[in-house]
């Protein structure tokens, strides 16, 4: 006990004396990843005079910790305040090969992942760290920047969490959205929250018993395979598939003999149980005021004459004047808000269906907006588009009405009231240059320069219109070379504004800036070169005044080009020919044979 008090008397003088100092005794060595803080000197960086371990300071260093930690994310940000003093898990002063990352009882491999608040569920439980945790995934910009700089430094941050980081698009992009509207971590195979019955076409009785590989065939994939694993050189088709009548998927053993849809007598529950007309014969509806037509001949008794909830049926006095006494206004009046007239339903649709909608070129030139040119040839859809809110103001009577009836409320979600100046293109048409051009022809618009008829077919013209005519091989030259593409925020815009005009804004100078004026300005290509050619008889210099004082005389005249402008090395692999600083005397190009014999005695 005395010696121990000896020694702990002269520790405590010791720290006094370090402490007078403003310094300390290490209480053991560094972990290896801080080895660069050894040494008296560096402990203030870490523990503050006078103070214990900053957290701060932990998080001066280790500042990709420091967003997550504040936003709440990953598993820094998930602890509770107490437990988030870095020295709580990550002890120091152990020794060089002490492992500064606690993960725990099991160790690294059994690390509890939902700390992070990503759960590894199904497949993924299983997978090995280095799977997900590799460099090349890291998708994080500031650890992808830390990493670059440290390449050395291990660490678990930044990697992606969205299915499509590590998995390859086995759809090939033909069902956008996430992979967990139908996937889940069990695997791949089969796709357990996937429903048919939320798509275009719901399977209905002896569908759905059908195969999927039956309607939705595996295609070959010429792409060469990309970065990510599990890509199947063939794919199963979902879109396009058409569906729309029976005969896109069966062959019809009637061949063509009998007219309209195979509904009319058939239905998904069997294809041997008869319905509609084979099944009942309505001739008698002949004789009555309404003749049953086109699609009405298919329609069950009972959708027009009830019985509808307690409502007895009713065969008199029934009002079938106008297609609005039984049907509902599927376009929620668009187009009744002009002239009432034109809602009329058989304007665009018969009795034969719904659809093909009844309404071309002929009908859409007594619009407001008839169409010209290309617009004759565009799809209906490209201009009157699907939007689910117009569907969203179908009257709730009206769905309440006709769910009693026992029929469906089928709104038209195409918008048919386009609002906005229709003599404008912009209405419909997004502006592709970005706003480079906005300020010509403003009062006209994308009409400045394009016609209805094609879109490349252009009235610009690159002499009246431009600053820079065309002439010479700038006529001949592709419109990319000088107007490329470029990346912009809504996607790939062609530079028209602004462009330089100078030769070296385009070409670069072959001669190193021999001729150019100053150092910072480039050389004036136009004085010795022309657009009609770059070489050649098209080239505008003259060995004589103003291009050069060193007229050509004599023998000099026949002397190739070569012989006094020789090609110099500029850098590896590249080469110029020299013009400037070139000597001018005789000696200069000539060998004295006179063997300095007549030296001092001329140039």
């Amino acid at each position: 006990m005395k010696g121990f008090h000896t020694i702990a008397v002269v520790a405590a003088l010791a720290l006094a004396t370090a402490a007078g100092g403003q310094d300390l005794f290490s209480p053991g060595p560094l972990a290896r990843a801080h080895a660069s803080l050894e040494g008296l000197a560096s402990c203030t960086r870490c523990h503050p005079k006078g103070q214990q371990l900053s957290r701060g300071a932990c998080l001066e260093c280790h500042r990709e910790l420091s967003g997550r930690m504040a936003a709440g994310r990953g598993l820094h940000g998930r602890l509770p305040e107490p437990e988030r003093d870095c020295w709580a898990c990550h002890h120091e002063h152990q020794g060089k090969d002490f492992a500064l990352v606690d993960w725990g009882a099991g160790g690294e491999k059994r690390f509890d992942h939902a700390r992070t608040g990503l759960p590894l569920r199904g497949k993924h439980g299983g997978l090995a760290c280095e799977k997900c945790h590799e460099r090349k995934r890291i998708a994080d910009r500031e650890v992808a920047a830390l990493l670059e700089k440290q390449p050395a430094r291990r660490t678990f941050l930044g990697a992606p969490a969205a299915c499509s980081a590590c998995h390859a698009d086995e759809h090939r992009g033909q069902l956008p959205g996430e992979c967990q509207r139908c996937h889940d971590e069990r695997g791949w195979k089969p796709a357990p929250l996937f429903d048919h019955a939320r798509t275009a076409y719901p399977l209905q009785g002896k569908h759905a018993r059908v195969a999927c590989e039956r309607c939705h065939p595996r295609s070959g994939d010429t792409a060469p395979p990309g970065p990510l694993a599990q890509r199947s050189p063939t794919f199963a088709r979902y879109r396009p598939l058409p569906h729309a009548a029976c005969t896109d998927c069966h062959k019809d053993p009637h061949q063509g003999r009998f007219e309209g849809s195979c509904q009319r007598c058939h239905s998904p529950e069997d294809w041997k149980a008869l319905t509609g007309k084979a099944r009942e014969d309505r001739s008698f509806h002949d004789r009555t005021r309404y003749r049953l037509q086109g699609a009405h001949a298919q329609v069950a008794c009972q959708a027009c004459h009830g019985p509808f909830g307690g409502e007895p049926a009713r065969y008199r006095e029934m009002a079938f004047a106008a297609c609005t006494d039984c049907h509902a206004d599927a376009h929620v009046g668009q187009l009744s808000r002009r002239d009432p007239r034109e809602a009329a339903c058989d304007r665009c649709h018969s009795v034969e269906g719904f659809q093909p909608v009844r309404f071309g070129p002929a009908e859409h030139a007594r619009t407001r907006y008839p169409l010209d040119g290309a617009h004759r040839a565009a799809a209906c859809v490209a201009c009157h588009p699907r939007d689910d809110r117009v569907a969203q103001r179908f009257p709730a009577a009206v769905r309440d009405e006709l769910l009693r009836r026992g029929r469906p409320a089928r709104p038209s979600p195409a918008i048919l009231a386009i609002a906005g100046d229709l003599s404008r293109c912009e209405t419909c048409h997004a502006d592709v240059h970005a706003g480079q051009l906005a300020g010509r022809g403003q009062e006209k618009g994308c009409s400045a320069c394009h016609d209805a008829t094609s879109f490349r077919r252009l009235r610009f013209d690159h002499a009246r219109d431009a600053r820079f005519p065309l002439e010479g091989k700038h006529a001949a030259a592709a419109c990319a070379s000088c107007h490329p593409s470029e990346r912009g925020a809504e996607g790939a815009v062609t530079r028209y504004k602004p462009i330089p005009l100078a030769c070296a804004s385009c070409h670069a100078d072959p001669h190193a800036a021999q001729f150019a004026s100053s150092p910072r300005e480039a050389s004036d290509c136009a004085g010795c070169h022309g657009a009609a050619g770059w070489k050649g008889k098209d080239l505008r210099f003259r060995h004589e005044p103003p291009f050069t004082d060193f007229g050509l005389t004599g023998k000099h005249v026949r002397v190739q080009c070569a012989a006094c402008h020789p090609e110099v090395k500029v850098t590896e692999g590249t080469s110029v020919r020299r013009y400037r600083k070139l000597p001018r005397t005789c000696r200069g190009c000539h060998v004295d044979f006179h063997k300095g014999a007549f030296r001092g005695s001329g140039p």
